[in-house]
C-alpha cells in the first residue's frame, strides 16, 4: 500500500484499512485533497466486498457532477458497482493506469488505485458532511460484521 497512516480492523484472514488522511462518504468512497484538486477512490472495505476489479468505466474529463451523483461503473466477476461522487465539481483527470490495470483498485485503493480527480465546486460546504477516519471506522466495522454474518448463513 501507499505511504499512509491507517486504522486497521482484522476479521478472520482479512485486514480492512482506513486511511487517516481521507474523508469518507457513506457510499464507500473516499476523498483527499491533492493541491487544488480532490483525489477520489473507493474504500478498502468496498474493494474487498466486491472482489477483483476487472474493468472500470469512469465519466470523462470535463463532466460536471454533484455530490452523490453516479460517476462511473466498476465491474468484477461477482458484481457491477455504480461509483458515486463524494463531492460536487468537474472531473479534472481520470486515472489512466486503471485502463490497463484495474487491479490497482484492489492492491492499493488509497494510493495508485485512485479513480479520478475533481475540481471541487462546493468543497467548503460539503466537507463537513463527510466523515473523518475515526468516524467512518466504527461504521465500517458494523458493515464488516453484517457482511461476515451474510457469508456465515
Amino acid at each position: 500500500m501507499s505511504d499512509h497512516n491507517f486504522m486497521e480492523a482484522t476479521y478472520d484472514k482479512f485486514i480492512f484499512k482506513v486511511s487517516v488522511g481521507c474523508l469518507y462518504h457513506p457510499g464507500e468512497c473516499w476523498v483527499r485533497e491533492d493541491g487544488n484538486l480532490l483525489l477520489v477512490g473507493i474504500t478498502d472495505f468496498q474493494q474487498k466486498v466486491i472482489g477483483d476489479v476487472a474493468f472500470i468505466e469512469a465519466f470523462e474529463i470535463g463532466t460536471k457532477i454533484k455530490q452523490g451523483d453516479n460517476v462511473g461503473i466498476l465491474e468484477t466477476i461477482k458484481t457491477t458497482l455504480t461509483l458515486i461522487s463524494p463531492v460536487s465539481g468537474e472531473i479534472a483527470e481520470v486515472n489512466a493506469e486503471l485502463e490497463e490495470n484495474a487491479q490497482l483498485i484492489n492492491t492499493d485503493p488509497f494510493g495508485e488505485g485512485w479513480i479520478y480527480k475533481i475540481k471541487p465546486s462546493s468543497w467548503e460546504s460539503e466537507k463537513p458532511g463527510l466523515m473523518e477516519a475515526k468516524t467512518y471506522f466504527p461504521k465500517m466495522e458494523e458493515k464488516i460484521d453484517k457482511e461476515m454474518q451474510k457469508q456465515g448463513e
